[in-house]
């Protein structure tokens, strides 16, 4: 009886054992189940995105003089070479490029390559563009000014004839490409037709304030497209602040800008920011002519007394980089990893002691004369003249007394043109080309004359190979940093701004925006 009521418990917890695994097993399940749909529903995307511009011109890669347009019409048309995110040259529409002598370049392109509406890529098509651009002013006419005809060899070959050397002219052909046929006997200029590209996305209508873009099913690059984003809208918005508004209350996922102030119009969350270097830079040229700045010591001096992370707090709010040569925005040739702003007072003191300088009754002296020095500045310029004010105190605070002459617009540029001032703070807007001859060739705007400078700048000009630029870039700039004509001061900021509904692989620069565009997409 006792081994029957065993026998029969023993019975009863295994079914209960077995209801329990069941139980189990069930729950299991429906998690595995709840876990793969809250992943599938993860991985749905919309199957747009949504862009805002103001200022609107044109879509016209030619006629429009908007950088937002700029930005977006890389998404539809396509250069002979395009530039990489530090800004080396990279083949696109070109399968090669040789310079063959002083004034001429060969250039040979993929006719496989279609344009939207299926025709085939043709040399004619490059010569056409070229043409097209010499004769009417655009953003692009510096880029061919130099360029005195074009000549279509073949249908893959176009040379090119200069009218004068020109240092990294590869770098200029970074102009998109129109299609010749598309307008026959039609006058590119009035043509009411969309430019067609070879780009990742062609132009599906224009109506009222909305630009629509549908991806290019010619496209030759599979592996570039984005397999999820099938359209890119793109409003129209007559003032910034509508763009800004947009932005905030989600119609727009991304917009780029260069306004220290954007967060007063969108405040500071909901939003990633991606900042980029941009090509605005200010430094301060020193006129190596003079009798005082042709001494490197005093060069030197002046260079370790300014406190440069101090003027972008003070007078740009952090919102400029302080900058450190004239390649440190973001080109590869500028190999040096230097965060330092340079600022050392006691060291600019020594500099000028090794060099014989003495400090005495309040100046600094050497065999009679005083270091004194004199800052022009253009007076229309009212950050300049700012920054100006704090340099002086800077210098005067290692016993150096400064003279700020601030000058009208005509005397500033009699300045630059015949070099007759003592420091002179001034900008550029950098090229994209790692060309230094505004800076250090002949004729340059600081007098500044180093024989082994010139030397290398002559070998660079012939060199292609990104690794020999590297390397001989790395020497003079060493010795051009160190000879202090020019004291980089700081280069502006862009910000890329994205809604968090958007994801991907950000890597802007003032190149372009949308680099590795395949991997964003809008949840």
């Amino acid at each position: 009886m006792k081994f029957k009521n065993v026998k029969f418990m023993f019975v009863i917890f295994v079914i209960i054992i077995g209801v329990i695994a069941v139980v189990n097993m069930k729950s299991k399940d429906n998690k595995r189940q709840l876990n793969e749909t809250q992943t599938t529903s993860e991985v749905v995307y919309q199957d747009n995105i949504r862009l805002g511009v103001c200022n609107f011109d044109s879509i016209n890669p030619l006629v429009s003089k908007n950088k937002q347009i700029m930005d977006i019409d890389q998404l539809i048309y396509e250069p002979l070479l395009s530039l990489d995110s530090k800004y080396r040259l990279n083949l696109c529409l070109a399968t090669e490029y040789a310079k063959t002598s002083v004034t001429t370049y060969i250039v040979k392109i993929d006719n496989s390559i279609k344009w939207s509406n299926g025709t085939n890529l043709v040399a004619d098509d490059v010569k056409y563009t070229v043409e097209l651009l010499k004769s009417v002013d655009n953003i692009y006419s510096e880029n061919v000014k130099n360029i005195s005809s074009v000549e279509a060899i073949d249908e893959s070959t176009v040379k090119f004839n200069l009218s004068e050397e020109t240092y990294f002219f590869e770098y200029n052909l970074i102009f998109p490409i129109m299609c010749k046929n598309y307008y026959g006997e039609e006058n590119f200029f009035t043509s009411e037709k969309y430019p067609i590209g070879t780009g990742l996305y062609k132009i599906s209508s224009i109506v009222d304030n909305m630009i629509t873009l549908e991806q290019n099913e010619s496209y030759r690059n599979q592996d570039k497209i984005n397999k999820n984003i099938k359209t890119i809208y793109i409003s129209i918005f007559s003032e910034i602040g509508e763009v800004y508004n947009s932005f905030k209350i989600g119609n727009i996922d991304i917009m780029s800008t260069s306004s220290l102030t954007y967060q007063n119009y969108i405040g500071t969350i909901g939003y990633y920011v991606k900042e980029y270097k941009g090509r605005e830079y200010d430094f301060l040229s020193c006129n190596c002519n003079d009798y005082l700045m042709k001494e490197k010591s005093v060069r030197q001096a002046i260079s370790f007394a300014i406190d440069k992370d101090n003027i972008v707090s003070t007078i740009y709010n952090n919102n400029y980089y302080t900058s450190e040569y004239a390649l440190d925005f973001g080109s590869y040739v500028y190999s040096v990893d230097s965060a330092s702003s340079g600022y050392n007072p006691e060291k600019a003191k020594e500099v000028l002691i090794n060099d014989g300088w003495s400090y005495t009754n309040n100046r600094w002296r050497k065999k009679g004369g005083i270091l004194a020095l004199t800052l022009s500045v253009n007076a229309s310029n009212s950050q300049r003249c700012e920054v100006a004010k704090i340099i002086k105190t800077q210098l005067e605070n290692i016993g150096i007394p400064v003279t700020i002459k601030e000058v009208s617009d005509s005397q500033y540029n009699y300045y630059l043109t015949n070099k007759n001032y003592q420091i002179l703070l001034t900008g550029v807007y950098n090229s994209y080309s790692p060309e230094l001859t505004y800076f250090y060739g002949e004729n340059n705007i600081s007098n500044y004359n180093n024989d082994d400078v010139k030397s290398v700048l002559n070998e660079i000009k012939n060199v292609t190979d990104p690794k020999v630029l590297e390397e001989k870039y790395k020497n003079l700039i060493t010795v051009t940093k160190d000879d202090c004509a020019y004291i980089s001061l700081y280069r502006n900021k862009n910000f890329l701004l994205i809604n968090q509904n958007v994801i991907g692989n950000y890597e802007p620069t003032n190149y372009g925006i949308f680099r590795n565009f395949e991997s964003w997409n809008r949840e």
